[in-house]
């Protein structure tokens, strides 16, 4: 019983939903099965651990069927109506959330009737309910449309208020609903293709482009942020880069969930990105947009990624908010998705924040329990345990360490060629760096320094801070 998918359905149930799938499943509409009725009865009562020793699929049927000889199939045929009920009240509950569609609907219901003086009074509470929404995103749009749409065909049926306007009021709503669609889709397309590399097909993107570019769109605030999510995905600018944070203070109170969310996800990707290329100024920025996401509770508290699990730790303890970050992990430690990656996360983000403390033995001893499987972390651990070798003079230790990270990036074929070069370019410079910490000459060391410090500032990238790192060991080149 324990494993029907029944089970791990109802699980998922809220006190307040199991008590009402009981109601549900008892209303005669729905299902006039008395034995279907007390199974219902009796799983409710175990929710929602359903691990009572009574709990048996042999005892449920002879709760159910009295004295009859147990039969698997009556007991599975049950079982099964159940579950089809749980689906059709996780149905009913949908719907039931989005009122005014539902409301909309009926109006057709209405229509069909030739109810007009109803029609008309339930139009009327359908524009009240809609001019109150603060939220005008694609929903809302989608409503605002299919009530036109409803409108147009009752007033022309019925020969009173029909105008021409109705149709271009419709055309005009389906317009507005559309554009919100087709720019939320290619801003997301555009992320993804700059951030994760991926091609998509951009059907129309150049045509819609050219339309909407110089619009303000200051009445549709959904279009004005997706508009300006694709203006900086183009261009990779500070100035778009702004104008959609403004927009985001501007318009919080009339973007929906979804949109707020991905509006944080690109200031986290566009602070990624200025990362790479030196600008350290946007590590607030990074940990600003993972810690409101945390707070708007835009993550699952029970399926916590461990990657974004490390990357919002991280972030904190990159701008120095440490009690932050160690809160963070209290909350959300035992939520880390995949559950095997618990260990590794944990012992992964102690590493770096005693990292960041400068205290490296720590560091290097939590690092060293950590085994995860992909190699981004594999990378990070790599690179920061050379860091901090360097930073003991631990000379020996170095120089193994960036042969064995020469030979993973060799033998690594996920890797992009361009995260290779630019891992490749950190070894050579802190390969130079603890050469020149050997040196007796102090001639030689500060003429090469100087070339050194030249040659990293051209640097292709600034993976994992290292570019920076680097020219900050320049500038406070000490022998041991």
């Amino acid at each position: 019983m324990l494993n029907t998918k029944l089970i791990k359905l109802l699980k998922t149930f809220s006190k307040a939903d199991i008590i009402r799938f009981k109601d549900f499943v008892s209303s005669p509409y729905y299902n006039k099965n008395i034995k279907v009725i007390k199974l219902s009865e009796i799983v409710s009562e175990n929710h929602p651990d359903f691990n009572s020793k009574n709990f048996t699929e042999e005892l449920i049927f002879k709760e159910i069927f009295g004295k009859e000889v147990y039969n698997y199939f009556k007991i599975k045929n049950i079982v099964s109506d159940l579950y089809q009920l749980a689906l059709e009240y996780l149905k009913v509950t949908a719907t039931e959330r989005n009122e005014t569609s539902n409301d909309i609907h009926l109006l057709n219901e209405l229509h069909e009737r030739k109810l007009d003086n109803i029609y008309k009074q339930k139009e009327k509470l359908i524009n009240e309910n809609l001019s109150a929404i603060m939220v005008k995103d694609e929903f809302y749009y989608l409503n605002q449309y299919q009530l036109a749409r409803v409108n147009t065909s009752h007033y022309k049926f019925v020969k009173t208020g029909y105008t021409f306007d109705l149709i271009q009021n419709e055309f005009d709503l389906f317009l507005k609903y559309s554009l919100i669609g087709l720019l939320r889709h290619y801003a997301k397309l555009l992320t993804n293709k700059n951030h994760g590399n991926i091609q998509f097909k951009l059907e129309m993107f150049d045509d819609v482009w050219n339309y909407i570019k110089d619009k303000e769109f200051e009445n549709e605030p959904s279009c004005r942020i997706y508009k300006e999510i694709i203006a900086l995905e183009l261009s990779k600018d500070e100035k778009d880069y702004k104008n959609l944070m403004e927009s985001k203070d501007k318009y919080k109170d009339n973007l929906s969930d979804e949109d707020m969310y991905y509006i944080l996800l690109v200031k986290v990707s566009f602070a990624v990105y200025r990362l790479k290329l030196g600008d350290e100024s946007y590590y607030k920025d990074r940990f600003s947009a993972l810690k409101e996401i945390q707070e708007r509770n835009f993550t699952p508290d029970n399926n916590f990624l461990f990657v974004n699990f490390i990357s919002t730790y991280v972030s904190a303890c990159m701008v120095n908010e440490y009690d932050w970050a160690n809160s963070f992990m209290k909350k959300y430690q035992n939520s880390i998705s995949p559950g095997d990656e618990i260990a590794n996360s944990i012992n992964y983000c102690k590493g770096f924040l005693a990292y960041r403390l400068k205290e490296y033995d720590k560091a290097i001893e939590y690092f060293s329990k950590t085994n995860f499987k992909i190699f981004l972390m594999k990378i990070m651990i790599k690179s920061y345990t050379i860091r901090i070798y360097y930073e003991q003079d631990l000379y020996e230790q170095t120089f193994f360490a960036i042969d064995s990270f020469r030979h993973y990036l060799k033998s690594e074929k996920l890797i992009r060629e361009d995260q290779k070069t630019a891992n490749y370019e950190f070894l050579t410079f802190v390969n130079e760096l603890t050469k020149l910490k050997l040196e007796t000459s102090k001639k030689k060391i500060n003429s090469d320094l100087m070339i050194l410090k030249k040659q990293i500032k051209e640097m292709s990238s600034n993976p994992l801070g290292a570019k920076n790192w680097l020219i900050n060991k320049c500038e406070n080149f000490k022998l041991k």
